[in-house]
């Protein structure tokens, strides 16, 4: 979670270079707006990956964080078996996961079974892993082995609660975030984490590097990139389909 000054000041650093063209990767494309439209009125095209998009911007490349949070959320609960306590860690800033935290309250209103013992918001700071570990080390002590699982907003948040839990004693809850990458699939194969669903991060920039070229050779920025948000598959990955 990088600071929104840095994105704002290495945005403001790029204009004055003149680069053919920027990625604002994992950014909040409203809070930098005033760098964005810098590089807008400075003919520079702009496209966001994992971002949201804004009017001005090329084209955002991401997931459809409605479905992950679906897939997640889902996964948990049927994996409960629809009964269960469990443990919400949440990020709100950031839109993607923003979206994944709304989906999954609604599917709670379909599952009377599940009762959340506990929600934690993350705060955007330099501290949120410690912060989320403090918060984790609360929710350990006053519940221990009520906690059936932990939903977490994404990976790295769902790695301090099961750090936590593995230090407590309490082995058998499920514990589902998103995101995915190879510390992730390790703790999957290791059975610290139950599943991820995980976005192609790689092929994304790829994507945003294809849009890039095309825009160099001379294509009008709107035909080179096609759509203003493109979608990329993100798959459900638990111990059964753990990448090579």
């Amino acid at each position: 979670m990088g600071s929104d000054e840095t994105q704002s000041t290495q945005i403001e650093n790029l204009v004055q270079m003149k680069v053919d063209a920027i990625v604002l990767a994992m950014g909040h494309p409203n809070v930098v707006i005033d760098a964005l439209q810098k590089a807008f009125d400075a003919g520079i095209p702009v496209i966001t990956i994992d971002s949201g998009y804004v009017d001005g911007v090329v084209a955002d490349i991401t997931s459809d964080n409605f479905v992950i949070g679906a897939k997640m959320s889902t996964y948990l609960v049927d994996s409960l078996g629809g009964n269960g306590d469990i443990i919400v860690i949440k990020f709100v800033k950031h839109y993607g996961t923003r979206r994944r935290g709304s989906v999954l309250d609604v599917v709670l209103t379909e599952y009377p079974g599940i009762n959340v013992l506990a929600e934690y918001s993350v705060v955007a700071s330099a501290r949120f892993m410690d912060d989320t570990r403090s918060a984790m080390e609360t929710f350990a002590l006053k519940y221990g082995d009520e906690i059936d699982g932990v939903w977490c907003a994404f990976d790295q948040l769902a790695y301090a609660a099961a750090d936590v839990l593995t230090e407590y004693g309490i082995t058998d809850a499920l514990i589902v975030g998103a995101d995915g990458n190879e510390e992730t699939f390790r703790r999957i194969a290791s059975g610290n984490m139950t599943a991820t669903v995980a976005q192609p991060f790689e092929g994304m920039a790829s994507t945003a590097a294809e849009i890039i070229d095309k825009i160099v050779q001379g294509m009008d920025p709107a035909e080179a990139a096609g759509r203003k948000i493109i979608y990329a598959d993100a798959p459900l990955i638990d111990k059964s389909n753990l990448p090579e």
